[in-house]
């Protein structure tokens, strides 16, 4: 490792979780000299997608994750490899500007997308599609007419409503989506759940900001049928952000950075002076850096007290996740929506119990189609904010619901689960790092990420932030995350 002790880095980045990822995708067209470092021996941090040995082990370093196979295990599940389990499943609205963005870094090329399908809800042991527009609202029965009126009536204001900020709450008193909802718009208590469900909304609804959830219902309207009829958005095959996160860092790598895997960031020393920042590997290789970069788990606890009592810490919420290997693929999920039109590999589900006190459950079930399980089976992802007592059984609760509610004549069987929870942050922050107090700000944390079952557009502002930190006035020379079409490294000479 003498070699890069040798060097003098542009920054150092701590962790390959997808925004770190995104960061050295950023930089990788900006001559800059980068070392990319993962505890882990595998990309993807929190993002990650892991084969079921990986998971295993995944868990056996965390105290509030466990894994456990069900006694059909044995006879149903296929080799370890043949599992991609996504840590952090993302769907990607149309509407979104991560799409674009793709686009314009050139790496969309070396992804395959998959088709999100119908939003569904499970009440009172029935499931059933929500009407996600005008169209399906007018064709559905089981609403009465007087209740179309009311939820017309939100859909022209929801499009009607200028852009607004996710999580900026502008709107008179009340301002919650419960009051507005019942007040403004008279809609009836049992028809709440499924406008929650289109905004994705995890919290209860009267903790839920109008302004946020009119923000979040129009990007689902907006987007939808942009993929083609009944589809507003996409998840890249092989495991979302995890795939996204290696092409991302295989990008940096073709740029000439230098990756090392099962290497952590022991200790940052900041200088007192303008002289560069010291930082020591598990290894015990010493390096010097302009910059340091990470989230809190990626980099160590002195240096990351240290920026949280100059500037404050972010509040964070608990999230329970869930996922199940499913024996069946339960195909009733993913139907399309006219002949000859796209088959979707994931279908999003609230699971309603009619507790309205309760943060909603989400299930997100993705087919053998996404390529994170062998043919005939598919993975379940479920997710509610840890509040409360019994959140994995409510999980496990909801899981088994919605696999009973299939018509095939063999029940489907969960085969094997992976329980865990994570502390996420309570509500986004766009363009706001955590930097070392010091007017260089040679260390930058980033924040940890919202518990959104979409990708959440401001990841894209912390990004661009400390990319603009560690560029200085450079960054004007450049722009961010938006290159020239990449050669194929195939290409014949």
């Amino acid at each position: 490792m003498e070699s890069l002790s040798d060097e003098t880095w542009d920054v150092v980045i701590a962790g390959t979780s997808l925004s770190q990822s995104l960061l050295a995708l950023a930089l990788s067209k900006c001559d800059v000299k980068v070392l990319h470092v993962d505890k882990n021996d595998y990309y993807g941090g929190i993002d990650a997608g892991l084969s079921l040995d990986e998971a295993q082990r995944w868990v056996q370093r965390r105290e509030d994750a466990t894994v456990f196979k069900t006694d059909d295990a044995d006879s149903g599940l296929g080799p370890s490899r043949t599992y991609t389990i996504s840590l952090r499943p993302q769907i990607i609205y149309a509407k979104s500007r991560f799409l674009p963005t793709l686009v314009s870094s050139q790496i969309h090329t070396q992804l395959e997308f998959q088709a999100v399908g119908s939003f569904w809800i499970h009440t009172n042991g029935n499931l059933r599609k929500i009407p996600s527009n005008r169209e399906d609202v007018f064709a559905d029965d089981t609403i009465p007419v007087r209740d179309k009126r009311r939820l017309m009536g939100l859909l022209r204001y929801v499009v009607e409503e200028p852009d607004a900020d996710e999580g900026v709450d502008t709107s008179d008193m009340p301002s919650t989506l419960e009051e507005k909802l019942t007040t403004d718009f008279r809609i009836p208590h049992n028809l709440m759940p499924p406008v929650q469900a289109l905004t994705l909304s995890t919290d209860i609804l009267r903790n839920t900001s109008f302004d946020t959830a009119v923000a979040r219902f129009k990007r689902h309207l907006m987007s939808m049928g942009y993929f083609g009829p009944g589809l507003a958005a996409v998840m890249a095959k092989y495991g979302g952000n995890s795939e996204i996160a290696q092409v991302a860092c295989r990008a940096g790598a073709v740029g000439g950075f230098v990756y090392l895997l099962g290497h952590s960031v022991q200790t940052v020393h900041l200088p007192t002076d303008d002289s560069l920042v010291g930082v020591e590997l598990s290894d015990g290789t010493r390096v010097k850096s302009k910059h340091v970069v990470g989230m809190r788990d990626d980099l160590p606890s002195a240096i990351v007290s240290t920026v949280d009592t100059s500037q404050g810490s972010r509040p964070t919420q608990k999230v329970a996740h869930r996922i199940s290997i499913i024996s069946k693929s339960l195909r009733h999920l993913f139907t399309s929506a006219s002949e000859n039109s796209t088959v979707p590999a994931v279908a999003i589900i609230l699971v309603d119990n009619g507790h309205n006190n309760m943060p909603p459950v989400y299930l997100q079930v993705h087919s053998e189609d996404t390529g994170e399980c062998p043919q005939g089976q598919c993975i379940v992802y479920a997710s509610t904010l840890h509040q409360g007592t019994h959140f994995q059984a409510r999980l496990e609760a909801a899981i088994q619901q919605v696999i009973k509610t299939t018509n095939d004549p063999e029940q489907p069987k969960v085969l094997w689960t992976l329980a865990y929870t994570l502390d996420e942050a309570a509500h986004p922050t766009p363009g706001h790092n955590y930097t070392s107090d010091d007017s260089s700000k040679r260390v930058v944390v980033l924040p940890e990420r919202i518990h959104d079952l979409a990708f959440d557009d401001t990841i894209l502002d912390n990004v661009k932030h400390a990319w603009e930190t560690i560029l200085g006035e450079r960054s004007a020379e450049y722009d961010f995350l938006r290159f020239e079409e990449r050669k194929e490294e195939n290409d014949d000479e």
